[in-house]
C-alpha cells in the first residue's frame, strides 16, 4: 500500500499526533547523542588547542632566551672588525669581555685564539672573574677582578692547560661556522649550561680563534615552573638522547653527589614525577628512538587506564640546537564538568520528552477541529464560492486565522480580477528599468575608457621629456672633464627624475587595478638573487642613517620559484624604502619562509611568508585603516612630506593578485610590522640571467664590421640622447624624423638595427616597421620600438608587427647598449674596474690630538668623558663633546671624528693620560 493511501486513512488526528511524537523522540535522542559527542570533542579540540599554544609559548621563550649568546658572538665578532679588541692584544680583549661580562649577566664569554691563548670574563655570586692564559700548555688562570678590571686575588689555576683543547673549539673549528655544543653541568652554579661558539677567521680565511658565550637553563626551569597547564599537566624539554634539558616540576634535571663536587645529567625515564617518567618511556617504545621524532606528534596514550594527551614538537635551529618539547595533560582534567553537564542534558532530555508527548496529544485534539473547518471552506473558494465564510467562535490564533481567511476570500476575489493588469504594468516598468540600466553601463564604459586614454595620453606626454631629462644626465655623467659638484647637481637631476617615474608608474599602476586590467605575468626566476638586488640597494641608504638592515631566510626557502618577479619586486621595494623612510633609530629587518614547502619536482603551489619589520616612528591604531587607500597618508607620512600614498595600495592590490594578503600592525614609538603571503611554485635551477652593466663602456672592440645605427624620432632632443652616446663609441649613425624618411634613408643606407619611435607624423613606427620588414626578405636590419606609452597590451601589439625587440622611456644607458649587443653581437671595451671603485684617498684635514688638549676642560667632565668612551654611550659623547667652548672648533671637529669612526680606544687612552697625570 502506497504511502498516499495510507495517510489518506489516517485521521487529521493522528497525522499530527504521531509524527510529532516521533520527532520529538528523536530530537531528544539525538540531543543526548550529539551532547555525549560533543563532550568528547571539545575535549580532544581543548585539549590540542591547550597543547598547541603551551609549545608555541614555550618555542618562542626559548628561542628569544637562547638569542642572547648567539648575539653576544655576533657582537664580539663585530667588535673585533672594527678593532675595539684584536687577537693578540689581550689588554682590549680583557677590558672587553670584563665589559661583556656587566651588561650581558650572567653570560660567560671570552675568546681562545689559535695559539692557545685565551682571555673570558663571568659575573657569579655578584663577583666579576677574569680567566686567562698567556699560550698553550702554561697554566690557566682564573682571578677576581673589581670594578675597574684590576685583578684582586686569584681564584684557582689549572697548569699545563692548552684552551685549543677543549671541546667547543674543537667542534666550531670543525664545522667553520656558528655551533652549540653539549649541556654540561656547572658545578660552581649548581646548574646546567649550554655553550655557542663561533670560528673567527680572517680575510684569507685563516683561522684567528674562537669567540664563545655560555647561557644557563636554570631560568627555563623557573620559565616552565610557573606554566599552569589544567590540573596536573606537564612540560618538559628533553634531548633526543632521552637527556632531560628543562621541566615544569620543581625537580632538577641533573643529580648532585653527596660531597657535591659531582653532577649528573638526568634521564627522562628516570624522573621522579610519574607523569614525565611514563611520557618518556611512551615516546621510547612508540618511536623506537627519540631521535626519529621530526616533525610536531599529538598523541594519547593510557596511564592505569586513564587517557593521557601528548604533543612533542621537535626544536632544531642552523647551529645545531637540536631538542624536543614535550606536553602531556591527562583526560580526567577537562572530564569532570563536562561530565556533570552529560548527565544534567540527559535527565533534562527525558523530562522534556515526556512532557512534550502529553502536551502533543491535548494540543492535536484542540487545533484539528477548527482546521477542519477551515479545510472545508479552502475546498468551497477552490471550487467557485468566493462568498464561502467560515463560522468558528474563538479569539485566539485560529480565530484570527478564521477571520483572515474570511478577509483573504473577498481580497482573492477582486485581486484575481485586477492579477492581468497588474502584470501587465509591471512588465511594463520592468522593461523600462533594464533599458537604464543598460544606459548606465554604457556610460560608465565610456568613462572608464576615456579614463584609460587620458592616463596612458599623460603618461606619453611625461615619460618624452623625462626621457631626455634622465637621457642627457646619464650622458653628462659619462663625462671626464665633469667637476665633483656637477656630478653632484647631476645626480640629484637624476634621482629627481627617477622619483617623478615612480610617480607615474604608481597612478597608472593604480588605474590599471581600478580597471581590473592589472594581469600576472609569472616567470621563473632566482629568488636568492632577487632578494639579494633588493638588499644591495638598500644597504648604502641604510649606513648613511645608521639603520641595521637585515635579510633573513629560513631555511626552508627554495632558491628558485615561479611567479611574477617584476610585481615581487616592486612590493618589496616599496615596503622597505618606506620602512627606512620613517625610521632614524634601529634598524630595518625582512624576514622570508616557505610555509610547508613540497618536495621538487612538483607543480603544486607553496606560500612564501614576508615580514618587514622596522623600529621607526610607529602608526596609531586609528590610521591603520588609512594604509591601503590611495593617496591617504598617516600624521608620520605628513610629518615626513614624503610620499604620495600609493605605494601600500598598490603593493595589496598586486599581493592579492599573487594569491595572497597583507596586514600591517603598529604601536606609536615601537615600530610597524607589515606581513604578507603570495603563492608561486618551487622550480629546479633556472638559467642565469644576465647581470646590468656595472662597468663603464669606453669603445667598440677592435676588428668588428663597422655598424650603422639609424635613429628614429620626431624629437629632435630624442634623437640627440642616443647620437650622443652612440657617437663616441665608434658606431655609424644616421637619424630620420618620421617613418617616411626612415624608410628612405634604410633603402639607401640598410643599416644594421633601427631605433624605430612608434609616435610620428606622416608615417607612425608601425606602418615604416612593416613596410621594411615586408621588403627585407633576408630580415638583416634588426627593428627595436622606442614608445613613451606605458601601456602592457602594446607590446604585443607592436612586437606582432615585426619588430624584433621592446623598450619604453625613459630608458637606461646600458639598456640601449646592452639591447645592441643582445641582437648585433657587439663587443665592448669596458673602463677598467680599478679606476671606478678605487679612488686616490684625500687628505686628511682632522688635527692629531695631544692630551695637552684636554685641559681646557674641568676634572668631571674628563671623568664624565672617559667613563662614556669606556662604556661605548656614543650619544652621551656627542653632548659632552658639545659643552667644549666655541674657540676649541679644531678639537670638537677631531673628537666628533673619533665618535663617528668609533674610536673609542683613541679617547680612552687621551683621558687616561690626562687623568693619570692630575
Amino acid at each position: 500500500m502506497s504511502t498516499n493511501k495510507m495517510s489518506s486513512k489516517l485521521s487529521l488526528r493522528a497525522i499530527l499526533v504521531v509524527p510529532f511524537i516521533l520527532q520529538i523522540f528523536a530530537a531528544v535522542g539525538l540531543t543526548g547523542w550529539l551532547s555525549f559527542r560533543n563532550g568528547q570533542q571539545a575535549i580532544n579540540e581543548m585539549a590540542g588547542k591547550l597543547r598547541g599554544e603551551v609549545t608555541a609559548h614555550v618555542h618562542e621563550k626559548i628561542t628569544a632566551y637562547l638569542e642572547k649568546p648567539r648575539l653576544v658572538n655576533k657582537l664580539s665578532l663585530e667588535a673585533m672588525n672594527r678593532k675595539y679588541w684584536s687577537k693578540d692584544d689581550f689588554v682590549s680583549q680583557e677590558r672587553y669581555f670584563l665589559l661583556n661580562a656587566n651588561v650581558f649577566y650572567p653570560i660567560y664569554s671570552g675568546f681562545d685564539n689559535s695559539e692557545g691563548s685565551a682571555r673570558g670574563s663571568e659575573k657569579f655570586n655578584e663577583k666579576t672573574l677574569l680567566v686567562t692564559s698567556e699560550k698553550a700548555g702554561e697554566t690557566f688562570f682564573t682571578y677576581e677582578v673589581d670594578n675597574e678590571g684590576n685583578r684582586t686575588q686569584l681564584v684557582r689555576s689549572i697548569p699545563n692547560y692548552d684552551p685549543r683543547s677543549r671541546s667547543f673549539y674543537k667542534l666550531a673549528v670543525q664545522k667553520g661556522k656558528p655551533t652549540w655544543n653539549s649541556i654540561f653541568p656547572h658545578i660552581a652554579t649548581k646548574a646546567l649550561l649550554m655553550l655557542h661558539s663561533q670560528p673567527i677567521y680572517n680575510k684569507e680565511r685563516k683561522l684567528l680563534g674562537v669567540t664563545f658565550a655560555s647561557v644557563t637553563l636554570s631560568e627555563l626551569n623557573q620559565f616552565l615552573n610557573n606554566i599552569k597547564i589544567g590540573k596536573s599537566g606537564k612540560v618538559f624539554i628533553v634531548e633526543p638522547s632521552g637527556l632531560l634539558v628543562a621541566t615544569s616540576t620543581p625537580e632538577q634535571p641533573f643529580t648532585i653527589s653527596n660531597d657535591g663536587k659531582e653532577q649528573k645529567r638526568m634521564q627522562a625515564t628516570d624522573s621522579n614525577d610519574p607523569l614525565i617518567q611514563l611520557t618518556a618511556k611512551y615516546l621510547n617504545s612508540n618511536f623506537g628512538e627519540l631521535t626519529k621524532i621530526q616533525q610536531t606528534s599529538q598523541l594519547d596514550f593510557l596511564i592505569d587506564g586513564k587517557r593521557q594527551f601528548l604533543q612533542v614538537t621537535p626544536m632544531q635551529d642552523e647551529d645545531g640546537l637540536d631538542w624536543l618539547m614535550v606536553v602531556v595533560v591527562p583526560e580526567a582534567d577537562f572530564m569532570e564538568q563536562i561530565d556533570a553537564n552529560t548527565r544534567t542534558t540527559i535527565l533534562l532530555c527525558l523530562a522534556a520528552l515526556v512532557l512534550a508527548i502529553i502536551l502533543g496529544i491535548f494540543t492535536s485534539r484542540w487545533v484539528t477541529r477548527p482546521i477542519l473547518r477551515l479545510n472545508q471552506a479552502a475546498k468551497d473558494i477552490a471550487k467557485g464560492d468566493w462568498n464561502h465564510a467560515v463560522e468558528i467562535d474563538r479569539t485566539d490564533e485560529l480565530g484570527e486565522l478564521a477571520l483572515a481567511f474570511n478577509q483573504m476570500a473577498g481580497q482573492l476575489k477582486e485581486s484575481f480580477e485586477n492579477l492581468e493588469q497588474r502584470v501587465s504594468d509591471r512588465t511594463a516598468d520592468l522593461a523600462e528599468s533594464n533599458q537604464q540600466l543598460e544606459q548606465a553601463k554604457e556610460k560608465a564604459e565610456v568613462a572608464n575608457q576615456a579614463k584609460s586614454s587620458f592616463i596612458a595620453n599623460m603618461s606619453h606626454e611625461l615619460r618624452t621629456p623625462l626621457n631626455a631629462i634622465l637621457g642627457f644626465a646619464q650622458l653628462m655623467t659619462r663625462s671626464k672633464t665633469l667637476s665633483i659638484e656637477h656630478r653632484e647637481s647631476v645626480s640629484i637631476i637624476t634621482r629627481s627624475g627617477e622619483h617623478l617615474l615612480t610617480l607615474i608608474n604608481n597612478i597608472l599602476d593604480l588605474s590599471k587595478i581600478e580597471a581590473g586590467k592589472t594581469t600576472l605575468n609569472p616567470k621563473r626566476f632566482d629568488l636568492y638573487r632577487l632578494l639579494s638586488d633588493v638588499e644591495d640597494m638598500f644597504r648604502l641608504k641604510a649606513e648613511d642613517k645608521r639603520l641595521q638592515l637585515l635579510f633573513e631566510y629560513l631555511p626552508n626557502l627554495p632558491p628558485y620559484i615561479q611567479t611574477d618577479e617584476v610585481k615581487l619586486r616592486q612590493v618589496l621595494i616599496n615596503l622597505i624604502s618606506n620602512a627606512i623612510k620613517f625610521t632614524d633609530e634601529g634598524g630595518v629587518a625582512l624576514k622570508v619562509m616557505a610555509i610547508n614547502p613540497p618536495e621538487l619536482p612538483t607543480s603544486q603551489p607553496l606560500t612564501l611568508h614576508f615580514e618587514i619589520e622596522d623600529s621607526g616612528a610607529g602608526i596609531a591604531a586609528e590610521e591603520l585603516d588609512k594604509l591601503f587607500e590611495a593617496f591617504a597618508q598617516t600624521q608620520t607620512g605628513k610629518n615626513a612630506q614624503e610620499g604620495t600614498g600609493l605605494g601600500l595600495p598598490i603593493s595589496r592590490k598586486f599581493v592579492q593578485l599573487m594569491g595572497g594578503e597583507m596586514t600591517v600592525s603598529s604601536q606609536v614609538g615601537y615600530g610597524t610590522v607589515v606581513k604578507f603571503d603570495i603563492q608561486a611554485i618551487a622550480v629546479e635551477a633556472v638559467d642565469e640571467e644576465r647581470v646590468q652593466l656595472q662597468r663603464q663602456i669606453i669603445a667598440l672592440e677592435p676588428d668588428q664590421p663597422q655598424y650603422r645605427i639609424l635613429v628614429v624620432d620626431d624629437k629632435e632632443i630624442n634623437r640627440q640622447i642616443l647620437i650622443k652616446l652612440l657617437t663616441p663609441l665608434g658606431f655609424d649613425l644616421k637619424e630620420a624624423e618620421n617613418g617616411q624618411k626612415a624608410i628612405d634613408v634604410w633603402q639607401q643606407w640598410q643599416p644594421h638595427l633601427i631605433w624605430m619611435d612608434m609616435r610620428m607624423p606622416v608615417l607612425n613606427g608601425i606602418e615604416a616597421t612593416q613596410y621594411i620588414k615586408a621588403q627585407a626578405n633576408d630580415n638583416a636590419t634588426k627593428i627595436i620600438a622606442l614608445t613613451a606609452s606605458s601601456l602592457e597590451e602594446e607590446r604585443s601589439a607592436i612586437l606582432a608587427v615585426g619588430c624584433d625587440d621592446f623598450m619604453r622611456k625613459p630608458y637606461r644607458d646600458y639598456e640601449i647598449l646592452y639591447a645592441m649587443e643582445k641582437h648585433l653581437g657587439v663587443r665592448y671595451v669596458y673602463e677598467e674596474t680599478d679606476n671606478l671603485q678605487h679612488q686616490p684617498p684625500q687628505p686628511s684635514t682632522i688635527v692629531q690630538l695631544q692630551p695637552s688638549d684636554f685641559k681646557v676642560m674641568s676634572a668631571e667632565w674628563l671623568t664624565e668623558f672617559h667613563t662614556a668612551a669606556t662604556t661605548g654611550r656614543e650619544k652621551r659623547l656627542i653632548a659632552l663633546i658639545q659643552q667644549i667652548p666655541d674657540q676649541q672648533s679644531a678639537m670638537v671637529k677631531a673628537l666628533n671624528e673619533l665618535v663617528d669612526n668609533f674610536e673609542f680606544d683613541t679617547l680612552i687612552e687621551l683621558t687616561e693620560t690626562v687623568l693619570s697625570a692630575e
